[in-house]
């Protein structure tokens, strides 16, 4: 369910349907359309949006730890690498680098076409709005300052000096504004994820081992139910599959 999101959005960036940050309305709907039709599942703009957001922040991380000096790149496997030494040490001080390094990142491609436009190296700045700070004066300023500020963020545009430092603060703002946005949405995410490991994981552990009637081995089964639990979209196709395409599923899994 993952590819099937980031290829849908991959082609309608590719066709121009992300004129700026953001994809068109019709662009949303195709993803949620084609995923509830697909899988069988209720999915409607809010979920594809919500999970964009998750995609985003995944996307911040790997460009984060790609800017790290230490790390080696590896293009052909879309790779981040480093030297035992160097995992170890970075993983102590940033532990959610651990699924980054050394491990082949399952589409960068598209991620690279539906989020890496959007961010500025070493920066989160534009990751939800594009907002053009040089026009200040010309259009009604964002989050909220009250009329006075506004009066005097116009008048002083005019002067070069206080019209940079004015805009650094203002660009500053803005990115609290939306780290705090981040983090709420994050919140709510991450609630639904532990929601849906807690309602979820006993069914799907017995859904997944009901295959070794099927001729699949224990351990193998093992294998693909630690894989489902940590993938949500996987998981919840897999639950959607009939018997037949279940283990059509496992089969590629056993080659992939």
């Amino acid at each position: 369910m993952e590819s099937l999101f980031l290829e849908i959005l991959a082609e309608e960036a590719q066709k121009g349907n992300k004129p700026s940050n953001t994809f068109r309305a019709v662009s949303i709907k195709r993803v949620a359309t084609t995923i509830s039709e697909r899988f069988q599942v209720q999915c409607d703009a809010k979920h594809v949006e919500n999970h964009l957001r998750t995609v985003k922040n995944t996307w911040k991380t790997i460009c984060t730890i790609r800017e790290e000096s230490e790390l080696g790149w590896d293009d052909n496997m879309k790779m981040i690498t480093c030297d035992r030494v160097t995992y170890d040490a970075a993983v102590t001080i940033h532990p959610k680098y651990a699924p980054f390094l050394n491990k082949k990142i399952e589409f960068y491609d598209e991620m690279a076409l539906v989020i890496g436009q959007d961010m500025a190296t070493g920066s989160f700045a534009k990751t939800f709005a594009d907002i053009d700070l040089d026009n200040a004066a010309e259009c009604s300023l964002p989050l909220n300052f009250d009329n006075e500020d506004v009066a005097e963020e116009r008048t002083k545009v005019s002067s070069s000096g206080t019209s940079k430092r004015k805009r650094k603060n203002l660009q500053e703002s803005v990115d609290d504004d939306h780290i705090q946005f981040v983090g709420e949405k994050l919140g709510e995410i991450a609630e639904a994820l532990k929601k849906f490991t807690e309602d979820k994981t006993p069914h799907l552990y017995e859904e997944v081992m009901s295959m070794e009637k099927e001729g699949f081995d224990d351990d193998f089964l093992c294998g693909a139910f630690d894989f489902l639990a940590k993938n949500e979209f996987e998981a919840k196709a897999f639950l959607a599959k009939k018997t037949k395409h279940r283990k059509i599923w496992l089969q590629k899994f056993t080659q992939g």
